[in-house]
């Protein structure tokens, strides 16, 4: 098959393939430079890069890996940044200000600690400013005050506007336009998911892959929550021909209508559940490909703080099954209340004039087909460690595999350990070093490559 007259990957081989769609965070990323860096810190073997048919955008390429024994394996770059324009910083200062007035950024969420003393700190700062103004301008008059400020006070002013500006207009100015549905920014959302959907479209038309896996990176996992919950409602009908028992999604049904109703141990379980609802689901016609969606540091960990609206929270947003969980919520039947319709309903299939009964995910069932797993590295003192990502099955579902992970490879600078944020930027760095076993967490690189389903490399990792 071709996509707009193009072959495609691997067409006519007869080779079984799946696909890996990586989606990059924020900043001023280059075209394949976050793909390259992830083949290579997760050290795959041999890449080769060759050019990418699937997309439209003629700066991508996609690296293709070969392992003995595995199927072939061909990596795509989900690439948005050139959508992203940049705001003014009083743009992204507002939406910060408004974060934290929100009611969630003061309670129930893992960033609610911090945020908490920073805005006691700027509240605090604010009425001191203020009270030496005014007293300032009481004894020494207002031009004074205006007129002759202290040096070291416009300098620091200065400064910390020349270091913030590229920070906020090229940075924050991704996540504050993409997070703030408003008119303004309507078209740019619009454009990252549009292209998000023709590329898995396109993943699912082409024939050649069996499995699609989807990984997305700080602001790249809401992208990629988004594109995925859009397109499961394109993608969960049965086939007429094909429809049949449906014994997995009748279980599912039963065992599994509670977001919140798994205990840490039984997430494994509930991966291998979802599997098999999975092959069911494609025995019977559905054209779903994806098994699995994986999150880096995703801020969905904020999910209360960032995605509540003032029309309506997270909880409601999640009841009206706007925003899948995991597991997936059940509908909100329209005749009865507050009870509820089953993930799985049934449906008539027609087909001339002949009729068939399936069973259909509703609009928010995404989780139930596709496992979820989430990486991230614990916080400290709310700066180092990772505070951008946190666990996510308290915010959306049980059935989410949170994985605690830490990275021991070498900094590039000795110094770089101290900064914050810095672990934020490690989840495939190369592993340089054998692994560090360290209390409650796993080694970042192994379980990355665990969680894609790329198992682990031959051989050690060089010394």
């Amino acid at each position: 098959m071709t996509i707009t007259g193009r072959p495609v990957a691997g067409e006519g081989d007869g080779r079984s393939r799946r696909a890996v769609v990586l989606i990059h965070g924020i900043g001023e990323q280059r075209p394949t430079g976050t793909l390259r860096g992830f083949v290579d810190g997760l050290d795959l073997g041999p890449a080769w890069s060759k050019p990418d048919r699937v997309s439209d955008n003629l700066e991508l390429r996609r690296m293709s890996v070969y392992r003995h024994g595995a199927p072939a394996t061909d990596l795509y770059e989900l690439y948005w940044a050139h959508h992203a324009a940049p705001s003014s910083p009083r743009q992204v200062l507002g939406w910060l200000a408004r974060l934290l007035t929100r009611r969630s950024a003061w309670s129930g969420g893992p960033a609610s600690p911090a945020l908490n003393v920073l805005t006691v700190l700027g509240a605090a700062a604010l009425v001191i400013a203020v009270v030496l103004a005014l007293t300032t301008a009481r004894r020494e008059g207002v031009a004074a005050w205006l007129t002759a400020p202290p040096f070291w006070a416009a300098l620091t002013v200065a400064a910390v506007q020349f270091l913030a500006q590229p920070v906020l207009t090229r940075r924050l100015a991704d996540a504050e336009r993409y997070l703030t549905p408003d008119p303004g920014n309507i078209a740019a959302r619009t454009a990252i998911r549009t292209e998000g959907l023709t590329l898995l479209r396109r993943l699912h038309e082409v024939g050649i892959y069996d499995r699609v896996v989807v990984v997305g990176h700080s602001l790249g996992s809401v992208i990629g929550y988004d594109v995925l919950r859009l397109f499961w409602d394109e993608a969960r009908w049965p086939t007429f021909e094909r429809a049949g028992p449906q014994p997995e999604a009748e279980r599912f049904v039963l065992e599994h209508g509670d977001p919140l109703s798994l205990r840490r141990g039984q997430v494994e379980i509930y991966q291998r559940v979802q599997h098999r609802l999975w092959q069911e689901q494609r025995s019977r016609g559905v054209p779903w490909l994806v098994t699995d969606f994986v999150t880096l540091g995703s801020p969905l960990a904020h999910g209360r703080l960032l995605l509540e609206t003032p029309s309506a929270t997270l909880t409601r947003r999640q009841d009206d099954l706007e925003l899948p969980t995991c597991p997936p919520m059940p509908s909100l039947d329209p005749d009865e209340g507050d009870d509820r319709e089953a993930t799985f309903y049934p449906t008539v299939l027609r087909k001339g004039g002949q009729e068939r009964v399936a069973l259909v995910g509703n609009h928010g069932a995404l989780f139930g087909p596709t496992r979820w797993t989430n990486l991230y590295v614990p916080a400290c003192a709310a700066v180092w460690g990772d505070p951008v990502g946190g666990p996510l099955r308290e915010v959306f579902g049980t059935g989410i595999r949170d994985v605690a992970v830490h990275h021991s490879g070498r900094h590039r600078r000795w110094w770089h350990r101290l900064l914050p944020l810095r672990s934020h930027l490690r989840y495939w760095a190369p592993l340089d070093r054998p692994p560090r076993v360290r209390e409650r967490t796993v080694e970042a690189v192994p379980a990355l490559r665990e969680a894609i389903g790329l198992g682990q490399v031959d051989g050690p990792p060089p010394a």
